[in-house]
């Protein structure tokens, strides 16, 4: 299923719309209830800070590689969210919501058509980016 039908088309946010796909692609093995937790997350936060779609990608990253005690190491997570926050600032030059839709959603007014449209490809980026790194990682 395309980013797009749960994004702008579905009404979801770009954390809850990066967190699915990852989920219904079989990225991440996460039951759909862990998708209202990237509720509170989209538009950066509500506030134009990190970009939804990388706080879920980081969330995901965690689910996979995270731990749950205190005893455990924490260097697989913590590479694999540095490699991902990389890649992803490489492409687009900030992690920042309110610096994206600056560069690539100025044309738009926030949360019309045009808007969601282009942040789309955020959200598929983040996709493609974790899916990648959970791959290689598995190599």
């Amino acid at each position: 299923m395309p980013v797009t039908d749960y994004f702008y088309n579905g009404g979801l946010n770009c954390a809850e719309s990066t967190l699915r796909a990852l989920i219904e692609q079989n990225v991440i093995d996460a039951p759909d209830d862990c998708i209202r937790m990237m509720s509170g997350f989209g538009g950066g936060m509500q506030r134009g800070s990190t970009c939804g779609s990388v706080v879920a990608a980081v969330a995901a990253l965690g689910w996979v590689n995270g731990r749950t005690k205190e005893d455990q190491s924490r260097a697989e997570s913590a590479a694999a969210v540095r490699e991902f926050l990389c890649r992803f600032e490489e492409e687009f030059g900030t992690l920042t919501c309110r610096e994206l839709q600056a560069v690539y959603c100025k044309e738009h007014t926030l949360k019309s058509d045009g808007m969601y449209r282009k942040c789309t490809v955020f959200v598929e980026k983040a996709v493609q980016l974790v899916d990648e790194i959970l791959k290689e990682g598995s190599n």
